[in-house]
C-alpha cells in the first residue's frame, strides 16, 4: 500500500489530509514534531511527505528531506499560505505546493497532481484528458492583461496548466477562458489555484462555469479516446 506522512499540529489539517488519503486508499500517518519526522525517516519509507508550513521546524524539515535515502523517490509536498515566496519553497527541494486554506475538495484536487499517489487507483477521480489547449487567465478582482497559458490536461473539475512563473496569482479567484479542440465557442470559468510544482505546472479547480459550458465540457471529455485519458493518469 502507498504510504504518506504529514507533519502538522493543526487538527483541521490533519483531519482533512487524512480523510482524503483514506478516500484514495493511501496509508496515512501524522506527526506533530519535526524531530519525530527525522527518526521515522531513518526506518520507514513513504511515497509522499507533506509538511505544513505552520508546524515548528517546517523549513528545516523541507531542507533536510533530500538528505535521507528513504526520501529519494518520495513526493515532497508543502502546505503553504498564498503569500509564501514560491522560489524559496522550491529551493528546499519541495516538488509540489498546495495552497491554504485547505478543504477536502482542494486537497483531493491537488493530490491528483501527484502521480505516485494516484498510480494504483484512479476510481476516485473524474475523467481527465491530455490535451494541448491555449488558454487565457487573469485575476478576477484586479485589472491587468490576461496571460497566455497551456492547458496540459483537463477534467470537469479543473485543469493542469503550464505557465511561466509569475503568470498566475497565488491567491484569489481567476478567470479562465479556452476553446475546446474541434469547437468554436469559448468556455469561460472562474477558478482557483490549488497547487503548483517546481517545473512550471499548476493546477486549478473550477469554481463557477455556466451550465451550458459545463455540459459541453462533459460531452467533449466523454467523446475523447481512451488513450488520452490513460495518458492523463500518468501525468503529474
Amino acid at each position: 500500500m502507498l504510504r504518506s506522512l504529514l507533519l502538522s499540529r493543526d487538527e483541521a489539517t490533519i483531519r482533512i489530509v487524512g480523510r482524503v488519503f483514506k478516500d484514495l486508499e493511501v496509508h496515512f500517518e501524522h506527526l506533530p514534531e519535526s524531530a519525530a519526522v527525522f527518526s521515522h525517516l531513518t526506518t520507514n519509507r513513504y511515497h509522499a511527505i507533506i509538511v505544513d508550513d505552520g508546524a515548528e521546524g517546517a523549513q528545516v524539515v523541507l531542507e533536510r528531506l533530500i538528505e535521507f535515502p528513504s526520501c529519494n523517490k518520495s513526493v515532497r509536498i508543502a502546505l503553504v499560505q498564498p503569500a509564501s515566496i514560491m522560489n524559496a519553497v522550491f529551493k528546499t527541494g519541495t516538488q509540489v505546493i498546495l495552497y491554504k486554506p485547505l478543504s477536502p475538495e482542494r486537497v483531493r484536487h491537488g493530490l491528483r497532481a501527484v502521480r505516485n499517489l494516484m498510480a494504483r487507483d484512479r476510481r476516485h477521480g473524474a475523467k481527465r484528458v491530455v490535451t494541448m489547449v491555449q488558454a487565457r487567465v487573469s485575476p478576477r478582482q484586479a485589472r491587468g492583461a490576461a496571460k497566455q497559458v497551456l492547458i496540459a490536461d483537463l477534467s470537469e473539475s479543473g485543469a493542469a496548466i503550464h505557465s511561466e512563473m509569475g503568470d498566475l496569482p497565488n491567491s484569489g479567484p481567476i478567470n479562465v477562458e479556452f476553446t475546446l479542440p474541434g469547437t468554436v465557442d469559448s468556455i469561460h470559468a472562474t477558478a482557483e489555484l490549488v497547487w503548483r510544482d517546481n517545473g512550471g505546472d499548476a493546477g486549478v479547480r473550477f469554481l463557477d462555469m455556466p451550465s451550458y459550458a459545463r455540459k459541453r465540457l462533459a460531452q467533449w471529455l466523454k467523446d475523447q479516446p481512451a488513450e488520452k485519458a490513460a495518458a492523463a493518469a500518468g501525468r503529474i
